[in-house]
């Protein structure tokens, strides 16, 4: 996704505070988000740092994914086109939160929200779709 507020001319630079302003983001997410790797850094100096286009296209992107409650971890794999790591096999005493969605007598569903990386909202959007899915089942017509 790149929302285009000027052309594509590479020569268009911005301060962190221009960028922070076009992006609805704080500049400490900003910050962030640099130091995580989800956004390239700046070229120059620290004092005098300009960002261009590119990074403000990666800003909206990362903003766009985070908004839809997409993991960082998960933004920076799907940024820099990378897989992420199979997560470690369980083993013996390993703890996991399990939450369990009654749907109707008999039917149960049984979700693992932090391995299937659904946070509390796209967790409530799936549970939602699933009931829905069971109503129209069900429903006489």
């Amino acid at each position: 996704m790149t929302v285009e507020l000027y052309n594509k001319n590479m020569d268009t630079t911005f301060t962190l505070d221009q960028l922070s302003a076009l992006t609805d983001l704080p500049l400490r997410t900003i910050r962030y988000y640099i130091q995580l790797g989800l956004v390239e850094r700046h070229e120059g100096d620290r004092k005098h740092a300009r960002y261009n286009q590119r990074h403000l296209d990666q800003l909206l992107q990362v903003r766009a994914m985070a908004d839809q409650g997409m993991p960082l971890e998960r933004i920076k794999h799907q940024m820099q086109g990378t897989t992420p790591p199979l997560p470690p096999p369980r083993t013996a005493g390993d703890i996991s939160v399990i939450s369990k969605v009654f749907i109707a007598p008999g039917v149960e569903l049984h979700l693992e929200p932090q391995a299937a990386g659904l946070p509390p909202e796209k967790l409530r959007q799936f549970v939602r779709a699933v009931l829905n899915q069971w109503e129209n089942l069900h429903d006489p017509e």
